[in-house]
């Protein structure tokens, strides 16, 4: 009985620590950084600002906005995220700041359809992966 019980705690423990190492990997991407989602200065902004980022599944992204002046919506496809349409929308936030954490790999399409500024370059491509390294 007692071997269970100090097994159970092994267990446990094992579990804990793969848990606490998954979320050490977990990070808060200010989404455009201390410039945030707005109608960006250039078309290229949000793209500059993703190539330097590392983007984990698990992860959380800000998007500091305005309600009413801004939102967020989440395109299925990239022709959608391309032609800023809203044809297969994933997801729509209209009350900032938004905060969606990112639970699969793969390339995600977020942009703001409120007037012209997904055209403005208010759109953001991420590539996700899996896991982090270390």
């Amino acid at each position: 009985m007692a071997e269970a019980h100090r097994t159970l705690l092994l267990l446990v423990v094992a579990m804990s620590c793969l848990v606490t190492v998954s979320q050490a990997h977990q990070k808060i991407h200010i989404v455009g950084g201390s410039y945030g989602w707005k109608i960006p200065p250039n078309k290229t902004f949000y793209e500059e600002w993703a190539n330097k980022q590392n983007f984990f599944v698990g992860d959380k992204l800000v998007f500091l906005y305005t309600t009413g002046l801004q939102n967020v919506i989440e395109a299925s496809e990239e022709e959608e995220f391309v032609y800023c349409k809203q044809t297969n929308v994933e997801d729509v936030q209209f009350v900032g700041p938004t905060i969606l954490e990112v639970t699969k790999a793969g390339v995600h399409y977020f942009y703001c359809s409120v007037g012209l500024h997904c055209e403005g370059g208010q759109k953001l491509r991420i590539n996700v992966t899996d896991e982090a390294t270390t």
